[in-house]
């Protein structure tokens, strides 16, 4: 196959399927087809460029439904990334009873469902589940997938005996049966209560009726370009219920570009619940700071620093007094997604931003690696005696503090080893107190994102009383609303935003 025939090959792919063939592939492709060419079937043709020709010619659909099953990989097996299934069990289902309690209708949908193992995992949850909350419940699930082949295998339910062996115990004997074969076949019951379609993605308008209240879609949007996979992100948040959630694969990430989904866990994200009354504004949306940016007191406490906080909303609406050579920021639980959602949308000229995220040592490097990638600033682990540039973002080493000093004019890092602060090294707290100590709040910026705890919120008063700007993080858009609250309880917060909102206020201040 020459290039100008793969090159026409990749064209028609991504235009049918939404999957990308960069010249990478060729030789895959190469080898599907010559498999495909190899079955035996009745083909009008034999070899690449008259399969290009047919395919072009075909008005019945057969040859681009061949080059679909030739295209797609099928690899997956029962209990694929596990942790999804927990927290569909232990978090989704138990807030589907309560959302669907007067109707008693389950909404599930697997949007890729391949040879059905991930359809078949979920119906079980779905039965073992909702079988004990009493009669009424009607827990079907679509399963879907691009392939015909594929969801009739899957409707057959047919699998190797030791496929079925890594399932429980409980599950092996209750759900499934043996064959003459000496395979295993889900139960009529349970094969009845799963609806398998075929159906392509990339469909304008999805034909349903009424949104689900869950959507599995797992490592199948690493096949499509950007554009594709934020069309097909904002169809699944249209077609969720408020709250719902959208399982991705691990490999997978839904940016805040995408569509306003909260981060639940890695790869799981959640439609607020309040969707359906007040969206969280798009970035682009957010011009008055003061206006999107009002701060709510939790009940029972005070405004913060009473006197101050009038005095800090000023200085965010009509300026800042002193630029802004520095940013730091901190975040815990849930707080990869946060930070990405705001180091993308930032663009240079930009102070250097010194990050603490409470990540295990190597995956701090994974995540520097990740945000250099994805940003317009250049990304990397901090290091000892580093100098600090603009337009830089420093992300601190799993296992060390950072803390920022004065070198004469200029900036540097210390990363070091030591005790726990709050639990944690790094530690928030250790780097924005470094800030206070060297005398650099009225020229910083310190921002505290979601999180479990309270690291970081002494640190940011300390920021804040040195005449640092401060933001924090609202409740509605934080995985946990720990260090945020904390900060905003003691004082440290000038102004709570929603995450939507920062990247804009950050821009607006350092400019």
């Amino acid at each position: 196959m020459d290039s100008t025939c793969f090159a026409a090959y990749a064209q028609i792919v991504q235009r049918a399927f939404g999957i990308q063939l960069p010249p990478e592939k060729k030789a895959l492709l190469e080898s599907r087809l010559f498999k495909l060419f190899q079955r035996g079937e009745d083909l009008p043709v034999h070899d690449a460029e008259g399969f290009l020709r047919w395919l072009r010619q075909d008005k019945t659909g057969r040859a681009r439904k061949l080059l679909s099953e030739a295209i797609t990989t099928h690899h997956t097996y029962f209990l694929r990334e596990a942790d999804h299934f927990r927290c569909f069990r232990d978090t989704v289902l138990p807030w589907i009873e309560q959302e669907a309690r007067r109707t008693k209708d389950v909404r599930t949908w697997c949007a890729a469902c391949s040879t059905g193992e991930e359809a078949y995992t979920l119906e079980m949850l779905l039965t073992d589940y909702f079988s004990l909350r009493g009669t009424g419940w009607e827990t079907s699930l679509l399963a879907t997938d691009l392939s015909e082949e594929v969801i009739a295998k899957a409707a057959r339910g047919v699998y190797e005996a030791e496929a079925v062996g890594t399932l429980p115990e409980s599950w092996q004997r209750v759900y499934f049966h043996p064959t003459r074969e000496g395979r295993r076949q889900a139960a009529d019951s349970l094969r009845q209560s799963i609806v398998f379609r075929p159906f392509n993605l990339l469909t304008s308008a999805f034909p349903f009726r009424r949104p689900f209240h869950a959507i599995f879609c797992r490592n199948v949007m690493i096949y499509f370009d950007r554009e594709t996979r934020m069309q097909l992100v904002r169809k699944f948040y249209d077609w969720l219920v408020p709250g719902g959630y959208l399982f991705v694969g691990h490999a997978e990430t839904v940016d805040r570009e995408m569509a306003p989904f909260l981060y639940v866990q890695p790869s799981v994200y959640r439609k607020p619940p309040d969707a359906a009354r007040a969206a969280a504004p798009a970035g682009d949306e957010v011009r008055d700071l003061a206006a999107c940016g009002k701060a709510r007191v939790p009940a029972g406490s005070s405004a913060p620093l009473p006197g101050r906080a009038e005095k800090g909303a000023a200085r965010l609406q009509k300026g800042k007094k002193k630029p802004v050579r520095l940013i730091v920021m901190g975040a815990s639980t849930g707080g990869t997604e946060a930070l990405a959602a705001v180091l993308t949308r930032l663009a240079p000229p930009l102070p250097p931003i010194v990050v603490v995220q409470h990540i295990p040592p190597g995956f701090s490097e994974l995540f520097a690696g990740r945000l250099d990638r994805d940003c317009r600033l250049t990304a990397g682990t901090a290091r000892d005696g580093e100098y600090l540039e603009p337009d830089h973002i420093y992300i601190a080493p799993g296992d060390q503090h950072i803390r920022v000093r004065r070198m004469g004019e200029r900036l540097c890092l210390a990363a070091q080893k030591g005790p726990l602060v709050n639990g944690h090294c790094p530690s928030v707290d250790v780097l924005f107190q470094s800030v206070a100590d060297a005398r650099l709040a009225p020229y910083s910026l310190g921002i505290l994102l979601t999180g479990m705890g309270d690291d970081g919120a002494k640190g940011l008063l300390a920021m804040r009383q040195g005449g640092a700007h401060t933001i924090g993080q609202d409740e509605a858009t934080s995985v946990v609303y720990g260090m945020p609250r904390a900060a905003w309880q003691n004082g440290a917060v000038e102004r709570q935003l929603p995450l939507p909102a920062i990247a804009p206020a950050v821009m607006a201040l350092c400019r």
